[in-house]
């Protein structure tokens, strides 16, 4: 009888983890590192020209992944998503806004770096 239970328990524990993978993932490797960098970066971010660009990409990923959706170039499934608004999961959407964040981020912290190596270099 016990095994039976840790037999249900572990399947349901794994189709958890595979359902929320992507989230997951996201928390991980894209949502994490935007809270670190936008800290390390908080001297060189505009607000506002950051807003403009993230919303300006964050409408062009939605049309293509809703003309994808629509065209039957990839499908969701039901089963394993969070949750769906206007036909993509919700976890798309955070995908949309944190990972062109991401790339903002590291782009302002690597400019970062080098502008002060190239500072040490000319004061020399």
């Amino acid at each position: 009888m016990t095994i039976a239970f840790i037999d249900d328990y572990l399947s349901s524990a794994s189709i958890l983890f595979c359902m929320y993978l992507y989230l997951q993932l996201l928390c991980i490797f894209v949502i994490a590192p935007n809270i670190a960098l936008l800290f390390l970066n908080r001297k060189r971010i505009s607000p506002k020209s950051l807003s403009v660009a993230l919303l300006v990409l964050f409408v062009i990923a939605v049309i293509w992944d809703q003309l994808s959706v629509h065209m039957g170039l990839w499908v969701f499934s039901q089963d394993e998503i969070v949750g769906s608004l206007f036909g993509l999961p919700i976890e798309e959407y955070l995908f949309f806004l944190f990972v062109p964040l991401l790339s903002i981020n590291i782009y302002l912290f690597v400019e970062g770096i080098l502008s002060k190596s190239k500072k040490v270099n000319i004061d020399e």
